[in-house]
């Protein structure tokens, strides 16, 4: 089983997975089985004892791994691993010497290994949703639903009407769209040059990508969101140990940070010194150094910093159970992203924050991962609950609100489309369903996720004037869809 939880780390999460613990589980139990038969005085020694013991044995492990696979149990957590180990040296064994015995303790015992696997917590995870297909290897296409001509016009004239010369770059500037209904792709537009098989910075939706790197490393148990960043990662300030990976999930850090932009003044923004300057040769030590300005989790304020410290933090805890590339072996592989470039700094640290390159197809994969409750082909990746905590309101975004803009509404990396009652009482996009929540990037980059439409929208841009309001889009992308089977 060890061997198993081993390999489980390679692919997807269950069982089904992993040969050498099925093989474990289907040779090493009936010779412990055999084995305790032929100790117990009371079995006899006979080979057709042997014989029927080893028969018994094999009987019940099909049991239990009927009903371990049945409810999602997984080689990668190791509170199952230990679960089903037990049972195995332990339980069935015991209750083979006591048929062999003659003692009728099966029938009452192997009810009692499945009620085992039902009623354990760590085996019952939420079922992922059902779908016919998955887009591991490329999108199932469609087609937008007859008669919708109209609302097609008015979208594509918002969305691709270029405004004078391309280089002017004025009004609204779109370099790609992809539409996403019910799993399948159903429209796919590119503008300003762009095709389908180019890579596309998504800049800020890096956050909600390392977002899905910290779950897991807390699916594995690399981490806890309560732990101090310390445990992790050396830090240049000493007082950030007061950091958790909480805080930086929800822009609570805490730390005196400017998230300043090229409309900004160059010398005092943080995030350009991290990117292009003297961070960027180590950003984790960069960020640390910064000040404390609030406690940690009293105040939001929306940060690079924050993110890109997490995606170190989740590194240093992954990768030394994991190896290189860890990120590619547990989420980008299983999930079909091939096209994804992850930058890093000097130090090997993932820039979570912003430098995640990919093609449109593959930003949908993400947005379509998400929309599925992190899970792909049937099997949970991110812990059960993960996303649903993913989509509330950030707790320091109720608190206290440091260069806040009106409408700015976040999760856990996220960008939501809920009211707030006390500062926020409208929708954020008051066109678009409450459910909506959003990756969101520098320059009009967008992955929308609707999930009461079953509806993943990306949107790749270059829009340098703000021309360019996302309800509106949404707006004329929902009668597209809305109503089709």
């Amino acid at each position: 089983m060890w061997v198993g939880a081993w390999v489980g780390t390679l692919g997807s999460n269950t069982v089904l997975v992993a040969p050498p613990a099925l093989l474990l589980f289907l040779v090493l139990p009936p010779l412990a089985v055999v084995a305790a038969s032929t100790w117990n005085r009371g079995s006899g020694s006979g080979r057709s004892r042997w014989g029927s013991a080893l028969g018994l044995g094999i009987g019940l492990q099909v049991l239990v791994l009927v009903g371990a696979i049945g409810m999602g149990a997984s080689a990668r957590r190791l509170g199952d691993v230990a679960l089903l180990t037990g049972m195995e040296v332990v339980l069935l064994p015991a209750v083979v010497v006591a048929r062999m015995r003659r003692s009728g303790a099966v029938p009452r015992a192997v009810p009692l290994v499945l009620v085992a696997l039902l009623t354990d917590p760590r085996l019952a995870d939420a079922a992922c949703p059902e779908r016919e297909v998955w887009p591991t290897q490329d999108w199932p296409t469609g087609a937008l639903p007859a008669g919708r001509e109209k609302a097609l016009k008015a979208f594509e004239d918002y969305a691709f009407t270029l405004e004078g010369k391309d280089e002017e770059r004025n009004g609204v500037r779109t370099d790609g769209v992809v539409i996403i209904h019910r799993g399948r792709l159903v429209y796919e537009r590119y503008g300003r040059g762009f095709k389908a098989d180019q890579r596309h910075l998504g800049w800020s939706m890096s956050k909600s990508v390392t977002n899905a790197l910290t779950a897991l490393a807390v699916a594995h148990g690399v981490l806890t969101l309560d732990d101090s960043i310390c445990k992790h990662v050396k830090v240049t300030n000493e007082a950030t140990c007061a950091i958790t990976p909480r805080h930086l999930l929800e822009f609570g850090s805490g730390l005196d940070w400017k998230e300043g932009y090229e409309d900004n003044s160059l010398q005092t923004s943080s995030v350009l010194a991290m990117l292009y300057g003297v961070g960027r040769r180590d950003m984790v030590g960069f960020i640390t150094s910064h000040a404390l300005r609030d406690k940690p989790g009293t105040s939001w304020e929306y940060s690079s910093g924050d993110t890109t410290l997490l995606a170190g933090v989740v590194g240093a805890a992954m990768a030394p159970r994991f190896g290189e590339r860890w990120e590619w072996k547990l989420l980008f592989d299983p999930v079909g992203v091939r096209s994804a470039t992850f930058e890093r700094d000097g130090k090997g640290v993932l820039v979570g924050s912003s430098l995640l390159h990919a093609t449109p197809r593959d930003w949908a994969k993400l947005g379509y991962f998400f929309l599925n409750d992190g899970c792909w082909e049937g099997q949970r990746l991110l812990p059960e609950g993960w996303m649903a905590a993913s989509v509330e309101p950030s707790e320091p975004l109720k608190q206290k609100r440091v260069d806040w803009d009106a409408g700015d509404v976040t999760g856990r990396s996220f960008w939501l489309n809920r009211p707030v009652p006390g500062f926020q009482d409208q929708r954020p996009w008051p066109d678009v369903p409450e459910d909506a929540f959003a990756m969101r990037g520098h320059w009009g980059q967008s992955v929308t996720i609707i999930p009461s439409l079953d509806l993943v929208v990306v949107r790749m841009s270059d829009d340098r004037k703000k021309a360019f309001d996302l309800n509106t889009f949404l707006a004329h992308v929902i009668p597209l869809v809305e109503g089709a089977p």
